[in-house]
């Protein structure tokens, strides 16, 4: 279970980051 949790954490927190710098490419806008 701790495995499974701690990859779903590294793939979320991945997917935010990746958001992070789309976002942040395109010029905030959302904010």
């Amino acid at each position: 279970m701790l495995t499974v949790l701690s990859y779903f954490v590294i793939l979320i927190g991945a997917l935010v980051l990746a958001l992070i710098l789309f976002i942040g490419s395109s010029g905030v806008r959302l904010i």
